[in-house]
């Protein structure tokens, strides 16, 4: 996976090499160009001293177009050295709550349960911005193909253990509008952004579990309850948000800079789920497993009814500037989400019984899985067209 990982980046890194550094020569003046003392401001804190800030962004976009104005393009990758990959998409999040009919029996007892989802490739994530003045810019954000692994592992109070696995693909997509943007490789003024934006993203996979029983012990004696269980499905999500995105980056050194930078995204969309599961017994006492369960279901659409949250993020590190318009960014991440799968509806058949899939508590995740954290590293390249 590193050298899978390392070998990427090292594409990437040949390919923003065409772009090279522009000779000054090369570059289009804009007419009327201002004296050193009046400099145009580029991405201007809303505080400060116009006069001095504006010199020093000149200095820092020289990559810039001729009208002056800043245009960005950055590649999102994952640090291989680290589980986690990110920061997550909605959907990697809730890939994490497990919609299916889990290889459970009838009355399960839980007291632990493991989730983890990670990338598994695809294409990096693509950040654009576009400034449409001093203070203004509109961006978009991009990943098509995004693919990442959900397991989940649960052990219960009667010797049952299950694990299941959920393999997605994901495309999604997020504009922004708003003050920025975002200048990760400024040489002399402090850099800013905030911007609100509107996404969507959908996401299809396939989803498996293997579950074993063994017998338990109470004083003593065996209750003879075992046997084993495969399932298999496939998942799909529809989801929209809508963000609040913030960051701010600070020269360190001509070759150093440090960043950092969140959003707090509102989500909502639906959840399909298409399951069944084989039960088999092999103890002398039945009851391990139903010998067929099969789910068929989808969550009720709406911010209040159907799958909804949000998720907050901050992330934080430096960037690395082989040159002055070209960056290496690396970095890692926190994230805090909460959400609610919401009302579900669908057939459910389970013990040679069929019931409304509202009805059925095992359909949800086995633990309380509505807030939980998410860290992991980043690393990109970042370069000033």
């Amino acid at each position: 996976m590193k050298k899978k990982i390392l070998a990427l980046l090292a594409t990437y890194l040949v390919c923003f090499s065409l772009f090279g550094q522009t000779p000054p020569n090369n570059q289009r003046q804009p007419k009327n160009q201002p004296t050193n003392n009046q400099q145009q401001p580029q991405n201007q804190a809303p505080i400060g001293d116009t006069g001095s800030s504006s010199s020093s962004s000149s200095s820092s976009n020289s990559s810039s177009y001729g009208n002056g104005l800043l245009h960005i393009l950055e590649l999102d990758g994952v640090a291989g050295s680290l589980n986690q990959g990110g920061p997550q998409s909605i959907n990697g999040i809730l890939n994490s709550v497990r919609i299916a009919g889990s290889a459970l029996g009838g009355t399960p007892e839980f007291f632990k349960e493991n989730s983890k989802t990670t990338p598994s490739g695809g294409f990096p994530k693509i950040r654009y911005s576009h400034q449409l003045s001093d203070n203004m810019f509109i961006g978009i954000v991009a990943s098509l193909g995004e693919k990442s692994t959900t397991e989940t592992t649960t052990t219960s109070t009667s010797n049952r253990y299950t694990t299941d696995k959920i393999t997605t693909t994901t495309n999604e997509w997020k504009i922004k509008y708003g003050w920025g943007p975002l200048n990760l490789n400024t040489s002399n003024n402090v850099s800013y952004e905030f911007s609100i934006g509107y996404g969507q993203a959908k996401t299809s996979g396939d989803y498996s579990n293997f579950g074993i029983k063994l017998p338990g012990f109470s004083s003593g004696s065996s209750d003879g309850i075992s046997g084993y269980a495969i399932g298999f499905g496939d998942l799909r999500y529809n989801i929209t948000t809508i963000s609040l995105d913030y960051g701010v980056a600070v020269p360190i050194s001509t070759w150093l800079n440090w960043y950092f930078r969140g959003d707090t995204s509102f989500f909502w969309g639906t959840l399909s789920l298409s399951s069944a599961q084989i039960g088999i017994d092999t103890g002398s006492t039945a009851g391990a497993y139903n010998g067929l369960d099969f789910n068929a279901f989808k969550s009720k659409d709406g911010f209040f009814a159907g799958a909804s949250g949000f998720t907050m993020t901050f992330e934080t590190g430096f960037v690395i500037k082989p040159f002055e318009t070209f960056g290496i960014r690396f970095g890692g991440f926190y994230q805090l989400t909460y959400f609610s799968v919401g009302e579900v509806k669908g057939p459910s058949i389970s013990g040679g019984q069929i019931v409304e899939a509202g009805a059925v508590p095992n359909l949800s995740s086995t633990t309380d899985n509505e807030q939980f954290g998410n860290y992991g590293g980043t690393i990109g390249l970042v370069k000033n067209l």
